[in-house]
């Protein structure tokens, strides 16, 4: 009994991470970069948690806004309400997205509309109400379209836009952004590699 407690305590006591990877290719480029933060993170002590959106079984919202006043999906449980459990349950989540039309992947898009009422609540003029203060986050895109037009024509800046959106209405500071394009001419390498690590370690609290 004891043992249990004391163990319990100490996972307690070390960063909890969860990393949304919305890539749909278990080895490509963002693959990579995320799988690397993971690794750092056990490094460092942290517990982390990696999630493919890719493999989650996910209904679309039906609108039928319920879950405002209920405080719960009215839909058949499924993975939405799991992963909503383990944001729940972390200290810093991390958001690998590729860019899909300068924004994020829509089975990332529909895992997030499912969850809505466990990120963001109502004030009593509907105003939105943070449910996730004092937690941090970390975006990481890449697109194929070269450096800097990745960012001028808006691709994986209009993907961080995206994301920050839901993050600052759901009360996560975003601490780390971390764009690459030209992934098609230049895939990622060790330099990308080195500041995804180096991302992680400024949210691991040892």
């Amino acid at each position: 009994m004891y043992l249990c407690a004391f163990i319990i305590a100490s996972i307690s006591m070390h960063t909890r991470i969860l990393i949304l990877n919305a890539s749909p290719r278990r080895e490509g480029n963002l693959s990579s970069m995320l799988h690397a933060m993971a690794e750092e993170a056990r490094r460092r002590g942290a517990v982390a948690e990696e999630v493919r959106v890719a493999d989650l079984t996910v209904r679309p919202c039906t609108g039928c806004m319920a879950c405002r006043s209920r405080l719960e999906c009215v839909l058949p449980e499924d993975d939405a309400q799991r992963v909503l459990a383990q944001i729940k349950a972390c200290d810093v989540l991390v958001i690998g997205a590729p860019c899909y039309w300068g924004n994020m992947p829509g089975t990332l898009k529909v895992l997030f509309d499912r969850m809505v009422y466990g990120l963001m609540g109502e004030g009593r003029h509907g105003m939105p109400r943070p449910l996730h203060k004092g937690k941090r986050a970390v975006i990481v895109t890449t697109s194929t379209t070269p450096w800097p037009f990745n960012i001028w024509f808006r691709q994986t800046r209009g993907t961080v836009r995206a994301l920050r959106e839901i993050l600052r209405w759901s009360g996560f500071r975003v601490v780390r952004t971390i764009e690459r394009g030209g992934t098609r001419q230049k895939p990622v390498g060790e330099k990308d590699l080195a500041r995804c690590r180096h991302a992680v370690s400024k949210v691991v609290n040892i």
